[in-house]
């Protein structure tokens, strides 16, 4: 599950680093997977591969349990960013495909809410990971565009510190926890005149959490072996009641480039 209310500090450090090795095991073990079956076909070029790297001008927003808002701008979020890397890997043979998209992120910032009535100070430090792989079926592929419906997992892993600090006194909230929901979605392309398209992309799913959802749209260019895409992309979770934060998304535009081989 996302980060509980208690828990004892040797619990959490040992549960911080597994859940990030786990993270990256899997990541890597699905890396191997991914090309470790093209690699027996390439002779007969019956794979087709695409690599994209982003970046996301995302704005962070929620609610603690405590009550009180969770908003982190994108100009702020920069500001604060110690270290993040976006980015995806994808794979096709007929109307078969599959990949994943890896998001990590190290933030931290200041907040100035009001809790219960009270003026209050909330700092917040996040450290997240989120995979989500997929496999998916093209269900319409034509010159105007493309249609993939698509299955997969959302994982979740979060290392979350939050102090309340009001009128002299001083609350830590701190734990670290993760999330596996299922999900459902499609994706595809809407091609306009020339080289231009209209990416898009929406899911929903539950599991851990009681609801994720996740939407992109935009405008790309094609060339021969490289699309250029800005759009919008949200990312939305609503956990349980005991959890440290009730719910929490990721929002702003996205610009990326995407390798085809």
């Amino acid at each position: 599950m996302v980060p509980k209310k208690t828990g004892s500090n040797l619990q959490k450090e040992l549960f911080t680093k597994f859940t990030k090795i786990k993270a990256c095991f899997l990541f890597v073990m699905f890396l191997v997977v991914c090309i470790a079956i093209p690699g027996t076909s390439i002779a007969n070029n019956n794979w087709k591969t695409n690599i994209a790297l982003y970046g996301w001008y995302a704005s962070i927003g929620g609610d603690s349990a405590t009550g009180s808002e969770i908003e982190v701008d994108a100009n702020d979020l920069v500001d604060s960013l110690d270290f993040t890397f976006m980015g995806s890997i994808g794979f096709q043979k007929g109307k078969w495909s599959f990949g994943t998209d890896v998001l990590y992120l190290e933030v931290s910032d200041d907040i100035n809410g009001v809790v219960h009535g009270t003026n209050t100070r909330v700092e917040v430090a996040l450290q997240s990971w989120v995979v989500t792989p997929s496999v998916g079926y093209d269900v319409i592929d034509n010159n105007k565009g493309n249609l993939t419906v698509l299955g997969g997992a959302r994982y979740l892993s979060m290392e979350t510190d939050v102090d309340l600090i009001a009128g002299g006194g001083h609350r830590r909230f701190s734990d670290d926890g993760d999330n596996w929901d299922g999900i459902i979605g499609v994706k595809g392309n809407l091609n306009l005149q020339a080289k231009w398209f209209i990416p898009y992309y929406l899911d929903i799913g539950t599991g851990d959490s009681d609801f994720t959802w996740q939407a992109f749209t935009g405008v790309g260019y094609h060339f021969s072996k490289v699309d250029f895409i800005v759009g919008y992309r949200y990312l939305s979770w609503d956990f349980d009641d005991d959890s440290l934060i009730d719910d929490l998304n990721l929002n702003g535009v996205i610009a990326g480039v995407k390798f085809s081989f």
